[in-house]
């Protein structure tokens, strides 16, 4: 005889749905402790004031801290470009060297006197000259060179020109190879320093020794022959110390890999004679009167404290490359060391005889190209005996460093 079923079953129902009962009685417990964890989770996403500003204050210093190696990595690039703008310019005064037997001249003064108060073309700087070997000829067949660069046939005094000069316009069109982008300023241009508003410049070519040291130690004659790479020439002027042409490859007996070419130069960016008197000491120019001193001695003798700066020959310095009259500083001298103040005599004007500093806002030194094409990082703190050999093309000075 058959079991009763619905007494099998009803233990089975009775077992599922007490499992049933457990399991949702499970259900509810875990929901609510679940609900109690969200609930604690979501308390915990809130961040407190406190934890607020000490983020804050970690991600500043992180700032900070990062900012530094920013600046060094921005400079280290502009100090690249920098780089590679010198040594396309010592190239192209080694490739004019190649075509026309002898490197670039910069011209002080108007050219030669003609009838009616006219002049051959004068005061042009070695930057126009080899605008062909930077390509930069569109810019250099603009330029007529039998025209006198100033507004007056002159000896030297007065090297500016007004807005309706034939070059006014190619005066004032910017070459990038002529600037170094560590050197740049705020206030919108030259404000038409020159007469019209020109194009600056960074670099400026070695003119050797002041005619009026007596060298290293005394050996030298006053006023000494020219002793740079990048003639400054003035056909107006008896001075016995200025060459009568451009300097040949065969004239630099010290060594083209030892003697300086180009150097950087600091734009006078004051706008006023208070800007201008007032600013860096490396864009100011201080009088010394004209006496025959050893290189030391001049050195000394120009430092700021033992003279006073003087406003016309500080206030142009970069800010034509067009024009080769001094003040403007196309050529410098191999003087005082490197990123300190400049030095002119009462002739500098009319000779180019002035002594421009190498500067930079680059930490530390200058770019200095060589008559070689090579380019070295100059320190500050050189050697005197070995800037003042790099400077001399023709001297037999030792150089015991190299660069």
């Amino acid at each position: 005889m058959l079991p009763d079923v619905k007494h099998l079953v009803r233990p089975v129902i009775s077992v599922s749905t007490d499992h049933g009962n457990q399991q949702r009685a499970l259900m509810e417990f875990h929901g609510k402790e679940n609900g109690q964890m969200n609930t604690t989770l979501s308390k915990r996403t809130a961040f407190t004031l406190v934890e607020l500003l000490v983020v804050i204050a970690i991600i500043s210093i992180l700032v900070l801290l990062l900012l530094p190696a920013i600046n060094a990595a921005r400079e280290a690039a502009r100090n690249t470009q920098c780089k590679n703008n010198i040594r396309q310019l010592a190239l192209a005064v080694v490739q004019h060297e190649g075509v026309y037997g002898h490197f670039p001249i910069s011209q002080t003064a108007s050219g030669k006197a003609l009838p009616n108060n006219q002049c051959d073309g004068g005061f042009y700087s070695w930057h126009a000259r080899i605008l062909p070997f930077i390509e930069a000829t569109n810019v250099y067949q603009q330029i007529d060179f039998k025209q006198n660069m100033a507004d007056s046939c002159n000896n030297g005094e007065h090297g500016l020109f007004r807005a309706e000069h034939p070059h006014a316009a190619v005066a004032s069109q910017t070459i990038d190879t002529f600037l170094c982008p560590s050197d740049f300023s705020n206030n919108g241009g030259n404000e038409l320093i020159m007469g019209v508003n020109t194009a600056p410049d960074n670099y400026a070519g070695n003119a050797g020794w002041p005619s009026l040291t007596t060298g290293i130690n005394g050996e030298r004659s006053t006023p000494g022959k020219y002793n740079g790479l990048i003639s400054v020439v003035n056909v107006r002027s008896n001075n016995k110390w200025l060459p009568k042409s451009g300097v040949r490859a065969k004239d630099v007996r010290d060594g083209l890999s030892k003697t300086a070419c180009v150097a950087e130069r600091l734009i006078q960016h004051g706008l006023s004679q208070i800007n201008i008197l007032n600013g860096s000491k490396k864009t100011l120019s201080f009088h010394i009167t004209e006496q025959a001193r050893t290189l030391e001695a001049m050195v000394e003798r120009c430092r700021p404290e033992n003279t006073h700066p003087d406003l016309t020959n500080s206030a142009y310095l970069g800010r034509s490359w067009i024009s080769g009259w001094a003040p403007t500083g196309p050529t410098y001298m191999h003087v005082k060391e490197p990123n300190s103040n400049h030095c002119h005599f009462s002739h500098s004007d009319t000779t180019g005889d002035f002594i421009v500093t190498p500067t930079s806002n680059h930490p530390g030194g200058v770019n200095v190209a060589f008559a070689d094409g090579h380019v070295a990082f100059v320190p500050d703190g050189v050697t005197m005996n070995v800037w003042w050999a790099m400077g001399s093309r023709n001297g037999g000075e030792r150089n015991a460093e190299t660069y």
